[in-house]
């Protein structure tokens, strides 16, 4: 089990009250072995990953707020798929995937819920600093083809629209693979 303490990189920001609590590491961009995990047959968010593929891109957006700022989304890293581990039914035995949240979870518990893990290439990280995501960016990304409603706010149309994995190609790809790969 992965507690908050035993993360650097996290828990010298944590209250220490949170420093024992267990923690679901996923993405995993810390470890020599970057990986995320999800069910791809099962969560609709993430179903369009079944199509992913080596060279491919995840892109890890989140909502973020501070004392001084507003709440807003940013890019905060990506992972570059190196590898492909789908539909695990069973224990897949030793590899890259050991260290994934998903496999140390049902090696603890006996589930194999058919979930996916993707190995990350070296380029793939936790940027130093989260990268702000707003509506010309969201518009560069998906090409001018978003609706904004005057009803909602920014925040609730982008979190709409990238509730889901979405395969981004062409002009917004270019312009993720910018961000997260310089």
């Amino acid at each position: 089990m992965v507690r908050v303490d035993d993360l650097e990189a996290i828990g010298t920001y944590a209250p220490p009250s949170w420093r024992q609590r267990a923690v679901h590491l996923d993405p995993d961009l810390i470890s020599t072995t970057p990986t995320y995990g999800d069910n791809c047959r099962r969560a609709g968010r993430a179903f369009s990953l079944r199509r992913a593929a080596p060279a491919d891109l995840i892109v890890f957006l989140a909502r973020l707020h501070s004392t001084d700022r507003a709440a807003g989304f940013y890019l905060v890293g990506c992972l570059e798929i190196e590898d492909v581990l789908a539909d695990v039914t069973t224990d897949p035995g030793r590899g890259w995937w050991d260290c994934n949240a998903h496999v140390r979870r049902a090696r603890a518990t006996g589930v194999w819920d058919s979930f996916w893990v993707f190995q990350g290439t070296p380029a793939s990280r936790f940027f130093g600093r989260a990268v702000p995501f707003r509506q010309k960016d969201a518009d560069v990304l998906f090409d001018n083809t978003l609706r904004w409603p005057s009803k909602r706010s920014e925040l609730q149309t982008i979190g709409s629209y990238t509730r889901a994995v979405r395969r981004i190609e062409g002009p917004g790809e270019k312009w993720l693979r910018a961000i997260c790969l310089s």
